[in-house]
């Protein structure tokens, strides 16, 4: 952190390891990610409007069947549930 922040890739330079999100937004699931020339729709999040359950349900479908060694990691911003 001393050295200060780390050179961006170049453009269209492959890139491994970098972050992608999941976001809701109009009753659907999107998927963001920086080396995609688009936001990915995922489809409507279901009647009961549970975005953890269908992300998870995208993530899985997209990452963990794909990628079963687990080569990524997760993280989840949300609210604290009462």
């Amino acid at each position: 952190a001393e050295g200060g922040q780390t050179e961006p890739p170049g453009l269209g330079e492959e890139v491994n390891n970098h972050f992608i999100c999941f976001v809701q937004h109009a009753g659907h699931v999107y998927e963001l990610d920086g080396n995609k020339a688009f936001p990915i729709d995922h489809g409507p999040m279901g009647p009961d409007g549970d975005f953890l359950a269908a992300a998870a349900k995208a993530i899985k479908k997209e990452y963990v069947d794909v990628l079963p060694d687990g080569m990524f990691n997760m993280m989840a911003l949300a609210l604290a549930m009462d």
